[in-house]
């Protein structure tokens, strides 16, 4: 009993896995090594079939146990077990019977991965060394070559066997050994490694250049036992750089000869500089007035004009655009508020930067809060992915926030708080982002009134009412009208490709003589379709706005033009709210999906 303890305990001290099968590959048991390596226990092996403990139906194709079975002799394999990710080796050892018939089956394993991908390793680097474009040769520390690739052979004209245990002094001439190897391979010698540039002798006594990278090979108590050197013929190299060389002193002999050239010129440039700077002086102090117009007409883009309310509303550009204070620009819809905002900009020391607009009408109040401050991935459904907010976008620049008298109450805090303070969190975010950002409002409302009627936030009032700017009206600058028709008449040639050359008379005193409550906006649009309608080079306005503010009394109108100009009255006296409180649906009665269909079915959009 003692002994049979004795081997039981041997068996499991047995550090390779070692396993008993029956005659027909069921498992008996294994020693310890083999449950560690299988991670399972007695009772989960018990009854089962070696190759289902990897997950196999059948026997393996090429296994050491499988041959065992069959040719009854010990058998040995190496082996990839893909299952488990391991190589094997497995040795097989059968125990026969009297009748020579297997009784069990010793299965022997060793876990051999480690190296197998050894081999694998030095397979590769043999495989690397061997097809390197560059020479690679090991030397002792004696000078004697130990290996050489083909690559370095061929470079040197001999083959690998010639080159092998024979010292490196017999490859280069005593002159070059002398001059260039000998203190190569002191340097290595030295400090260990070395690269440079070196010469090398072909087996012809041909002497070509190279670039070498020379290091000591230690052992493992850091002694020296010997050199790899890696070594590029550089011959095409040194041609391009002479060829290159010689590139470069004709080109310094084409510049000295245009820089001689440009001197002359130059002096013939500054004498007529000077012959002509009286007159430019004159036409100077001749023609401020003439200056003036065209700053007024280039300086701020497309604003057009010379009325009075309009210098006085570029002279307030002027005065405050050089400066980072917050701007508020007032003005009935369609006088080009947008427009005075980018001339603020780009008269500013943020015009590097691009204008960022945000249109505080054109979104839902959720959506126009993540337009504004950003939204994380997740905040809200549809947040698909993480966006930036304009606020960040526009950091370091200027924003632009149109309609601003249309933002919503809620939202009103949350940008006060950047205004002030400069700092936000997207939406779905704990994290604090600081910007700086110039802020120019735009509204068509009467702000003061807004927060008088409790829609507006008073803080938010004052905080943007620094300094603000009113665009005058069209009906205040009907002499700016002529200007601004020569200037959409030349603008709309191009698009629909007329050319006219006459406007009458009649027509601009027309023109001049409405009141045009549309602003610059209608009054483009009513040249675009006088454009399209002349057919000779002759501006012809068809269909002539009246020149009453009311029309002709005695024209009597459809009812559903009736019902469209109510909608549109009652539309500008809510400044185009269309639900909600003080909306357009509650003041004529209706549902606001009602009027949204009303205006599809009249055309009637926002100006």
């Amino acid at each position: 009993m003692e002994t049979l303890k004795l081997l039981e305990s041997l068996f499991d001290a047995i550090p390779d896995v070692i396993g008993i099968q029956d005659r027909h590959h069921g498992i008996i048991r294994y020693n310890a090594a083999g449950y560690k390596f299988l991670n399972m226990t007695h009772k989960e092996i018990e009854g089962k079939k070696c190759y289902e403990l990897i997950g196999r139906s059948t026997p393996c194709d090429i296994c050491a146990t499988t041959e065992c079975y069959k040719t009854k002799k010990h058998t040995r394999v190496e082996k990839y077990v893909e299952e488990m990710d391991v190589w094997l080796d497995v040795r097989a050892y059968p125990i026969l019977d009297e009748n020579d018939k297997i009784v069990k089956v010793i299965e022997h394993l060793r876990d051999i991965t480690e190296r197998k991908q050894m081999e694998m390793r030095l397979l590769m680097l043999e495989r690397a060394v061997e097809q390197s474009i560059d020479g690679i040769a090991v030397a002792d520390m004696d000078g004697f070559n130990k290996f050489v690739n083909p690559a370095w052979a061929q470079m040197h004209g001999y083959s690998v066997e010639e080159l092998l245990d024979k010292h490196l002094s017999r490859f280069h001439p005593e002159e070059q050994l002398r001059e260039k190897v000998t203190p190569f391979l002191d340097r290595v010698m030295k400090a260990g490694s070395h690269q440079g540039e070196s010469e090398h002798t072909r087996k012809d006594g041909t002497i070509f250049p190279t670039w070498m990278m020379v290091n000591q090979i230690k052992d493992e108590l850091g002694n020296p036992v010997g050199m790899v050197g890696t070594a590029r013929d550089i011959t095409e190299h040194k041609r391009a750089e002479k060829e290159l060389q010689k590139y470069r002193d004709h080109l310094e002999e084409l510049v000295k000869e245009r820089t001689s050239k440009l001197i002359m010129a130059n002096k013939q440039l500054k004498q007529a500089l000077s012959k002509i700077q009286d007159l430019k002086d004159r036409l100077e102090a001749e023609n401020i007035n003439l200056r003036e117009e065209i700053k007024l007409e280039h300086n701020f883009e497309e604003i057009i004009g010379q009325s009075d309310p309009l210098k006085y509303v570029l002279y307030r550009i002027e005065e405050v655009a050089p400066t980072d204070s917050t701007i508020l620009i007032l003005g009935q819809t369609g006088t080009g508020k947008e427009l005075f905002a980018r001339a603020i900009h780009n008269n500013s020391s943020r015009k590097s930067r691009p204008l960022v607009k945000v249109d505080c009408t054109a979104l839902p109040t959720n959506l126009i809060e993540s337009e504004l401050f950003g939204h994380e991935r997740g905040a809200f459904s549809g947040a698909v992915q993480q966006r930036k907010g304009r606020f960040e976008i526009a950091n370091g620049s200027t924003l632009f926030l149109d309609e601003i008298g249309e933002l919503a109450m809620e939202l009103q805090g949350k940008l006060l708080r950047v205004l002030e303070c400069g700092e936000f969190e997207r939406l779905g975010s704990s994290k604090t982002i600081y910007t700086d950002v110039r802020i120019i409002a735009a509204t068509n409302r009467n702000l003061k009134e807004e927060v008088e009627k409790g829609r507006f936030r008073e803080d938010l009032w004052y905080r943007l009412n620094v300094y603000s700017i009113k665009i005058p009206p069209l009906k205040d600058r009907s002499e700016d009208i002529p200007l601004l028709v020569e200037w959409f008449v030349a603008k709309f040639a191009r698009r629909v490709g007329k050319t006219i050359k006459t406007i009458p008379q009649k027509t601009m005193k027309a023109l001049q003589d409405y009141h045009w409550p549309g602003n610059i906006r209608e009054l483009s649009n009513v040249i675009e379709s006088a454009m399209i309608s002349s057919h000779d080079m002759t501006l012809r306005i068809s269909d002539m706005p009246e020149t009453s503010k009311h029309g002709s009394k005695d024209r009597i109108v459809s009812m559903t033009e009736m019902e469209k100009d109510h909608i549109m009255q009652a539309l500008e006296t809510c400044y185009w709210r269309i639900e909600g409180k003080n909306g357009a649906a509650e003041l004529l009665g209706l549902n606001p999906g009602t009027l949204r269909g009303r205006m599809r079915k009249y055309d009637i959009k926002r100006p």
